[in-house]
């Protein structure tokens, strides 16, 4: 287990960075008006990001407490705001992907499971915040980013690797915070209808309206699709093709509806109450493998998310500023498989998580720093039900305390940010006894674990143009249900698991300059390196039947770069490039793979964007590319490297009729995420939106 000594052993790379800091202060290019703009100051329509003026991914003009204050974070982080895909027929997983540092795997079409990657991390690594509500729970499997709608979302917050105090839960990946639409002044909202590929349907509205101190806000989807899309079924013998043969996609189809409402009330100038309800439901087919048009294997999936906060500004003579929000989540997972298309043998189970939850923020702010301290207290009930009567199992509970305390010094003033922050975690696990559907019977579990995990961020602004920054951080992460239990006949359960433990370490520069009287407006350019020592890894196995079963291995080293650059110039075009180059090495303690890449991991990412704006229309085209990934942990089954170009198109008319287009996988080529679960080729999408 990492300690608090070997923790700061690994503080190499910050210790470089300060390096670097004293001698940049030093430097007479040194000038005390060349402090940080003050949030207040940015104009309209665009903001300061670190060092970099964005115009498409911007800070919430509604800061609020509990919000990550984005001028002095040292974290690596990306913004992506809702004009991005306002109007477009688009998944959460198709908006991040194109990030430095993030890849995707979908199992099939839309709706189907994808999960994400952050730097070399694996699903369940990467914690997924909507308004600050966890997602992930402890039955685990990671989180299915296809369950998250678009339609209620204001913007994306993507951390990379340190997470800010403000989330609960650190992780060797990072945090992705979805942030919903919030209330604002007048009445406004939208009406929209869309139709794409393989009979694809979906409809949106939503409403808004604040007079005075109250507010509400509701909003709705509906989204189906077929899902029938042509593929080549090789038939699982990939010698013999023989018995290849182009078929559509059988069993595929899936529907899902969000409805979301909130209600708001600024009690004062300082102090606003808030109530927040989400529904979400999906009915999903499951095709199998083979394509079996006998098929009738389905996943119905029911969440709801009620929230409750109360926002305290300026309260003390110390001013301080307090946030306290309880929540609750209920979600029902019904799966069935009589005829054994998808695992192993006849399965019909019903499982229901129950969280409930309180959180506080608090934070005193001076002019030269910013003590926060978080509390973020859940407890959760997960009741898995066989419905065959094969197997009895029972319920398993888990309790989980973080507290931390994080101070953002501020000196020079406001150019070098040092933030150190500690997090306390307790857990405790009532994991009662039960059978398996393949009829072993596992012992039960009644245990404490306790991690103090700390950190410390580093954040200078060299020169007006030019920041630098470092982070480490210790990190834990505890197996879920899903791996200590296994699911569904895809995955054995493995009751010996231990919790991973790693560090986080990187160190970057972001640059940015402004151009006047010339051709060339803005050019932005990032460049950060990351390295991740996990001992304990859990990774999954896989045998000769396709079957996963989780496991530790010793250790594993994770490292890579990143880099991106944005050009804008002759006033209506920009080109964008993003870039991930890193290495999972397996450090196992079984022979066979030790030295291997770690499974599900792509070497590399590239995505390249074309973006003119012009007579209120937004046309683009996009290269997206993934090269080098293993199925398999002994490194036997490669992928097939992805090229991907994209064109879309979005025109707004009158300020109120908005008419997108996109055609996605234009060479119409054909990639499997996942060993024998393809992806549609080539698709097309077109929307429209009334805007009032």
């Amino acid at each position: 287990m990492y300690s608090f000594t070997s923790f700061f052993k690994t503080i190499q790379l910050t210790a470089l960075a300060g390096s670097i800091f004293l001698s940049a202060v030093t430097s007479p290019a040194y000038s005390q008006n060349n402090s940080l703009e003050n949030k207040e100051d940015t104009p309209p329509g665009a903001v300061i990001l670190d060092t970099m003026v964005v115009t498409t991914k911007t800070v919430d003009n509604q800061f609020q407490t509990g919000d990550v204050d984005l001028t002095h974070t040292p974290s690596f982080y990306t913004i992506i705001e809702r004009d991005a895909f306002e109007g477009r027929m688009s998944s959460l997983s198709d908006v991040i992907e194109k990030e430095a540092g993030i890849q995707i795997r979908q199992s099939g079409g839309i709706g189907s499971f994808s999960s994400v990657s952050l730097r070399g991390s694996t699903g369940e690594q990467v914690m997924i915040y909507l308004d600050g509500i966890l997602l992930n729970d402890a039955s685990g499997g990671g989180m299915d980013l296809s369950n998250i709608s678009l339609s209620d979302v204001a913007s994306i917050e993507i951390f990379k690797g340190t997470a800010p105090i403000q989330f609960g839960k650190p992780s060797i990946g990072g945090v992705i915070n979805i942030k919903t639409l919030r209330a604002e002044q007048g009445i406004s909202g939208h009406v929209s209808t869309g139709y794409g590929s393989f009979n694809t349907r979906q409809s949106s509205a939503l409403v808004n309206h604040k007079v005075g101190k109250l507010d509400y806000l509701f909003s709705g989807e509906y989204l189906d699709s077929e899902n029938d899309f042509e593929f080549k079924n090789t038939r699982g013998t990939l010698w013999n093709p023989d018995d290849d043969q182009w078929e559509d996609r059988k069993n595929n189809a899936v529907q899902q509806a969000n409805l979301m409402g909130k209600f708001g009330v600024d009690i004062n100038k300082d102090s606003r109450f808030s109530l927040v309800n989400q529904w979400f439901q999906k009915d999903q087919e499951i095709a199998s493998w083979i394509n079996a048009p006998a098929n009738d294997a389905f996943l119905d999936t029911k969440r709801n998310i009620t929230a409750a906060s109360l926002t305290l500004n300026n309260i003390s003579p110390l001013g301080l500023n307090t946030v306290l929000r309880v929540d609750n989540t209920w979600m029902e997972e019904v799966y069935k498989d009589l005829n054994g298309y998808i695992g192993l043998g006849k399965q019909h189970t019903e499982n229901i998580t129950r969280k409930y939850g309180c959180t506080t923020y608090t934070e005193w702010m001076t002019k030269a720093n910013t003590m926060t301290v978080t509390a973020d207290i859940h407890y959760e009930h997960y009741e898995p039900d066989d419905l065959t009567g094969q197997a009895i199992p029972l319920d398993s509970r888990r309790f989980i305390v973080n507290l931390g305390i994080e101070d953002t010094l501020l000196l020079m003033e406001g150019r070098l940010s040092i933030i150190p922050a500690v997090r306390y975690l307790h857990i405790t696990n009532k994991l009662k006894s039960e059978n398996t559907s393949f009829g072993t019977s596992l012992d039960g579990i009644d245990d404490n674990e306790t991690y103090w995990n700390p950190q410390i961020g580093l954040k200078y602004r060299v020169f007006p143009w030019l920041t630098l920054k470092s982070n480490v951080n210790q990190y834990v992460r505890e197996p879920s249900f899903f791996e200590l239990f296994g699911d569904r006949g895809f995955f054995a359960g493995n009751m010996e698991l231990e919790s991973e433990k790693g560090v986080n370490r990187d160190i970057g520069l972001e640059a940015s300059w402004s151009f006047q009287g010339s051709h060339i407006e803005s050019l932005s350019v990032n460049l950060i390196y990351f390295d991740n020592d996990v001992e304990d890894l859990i990774t999954r196995v896989y045998d000769a039947r396709g079957i996963g079963k989780s496991d530790n291995i010793s250790s594993s080293d994770i490292s890579g770069v990143e880099a991106g650059v944005r050009l804008c110039f002759l006033k209506y075009f920009t080109l964008t490039g993003e870039m991930t180059c890193q290495d999972t090495e397996n450090n196992s303690n079984i022979t066979a793979f030790d030295g291997k890449e770690l499974p599900g991991r792509y070497a590399s990412s590239w995505m390249g964007k074309f973006e003119i704006r012009r007579w209120g229309g937004i046309f683009f085209l996009e290269y997206l590319a993934d090269r080098d990934m293993y199925y398999d942990t002994a490194n036997l089954l490669k992928a097939k490297n992805r090229e991907e170009i994209n064109i879309g198109l979005s025109y707004l008319f009158k300020q109120h009729w908005q008419i997108t287009a996109d055609v996605k996988n234009i060479q119409d080529n054909y990639y499997e995420d996942f060993y024998r679960y393809p992806k549609p080729g080539r698709s097309f999408s077109a929307s429209l939106k009334y805007i009032f």
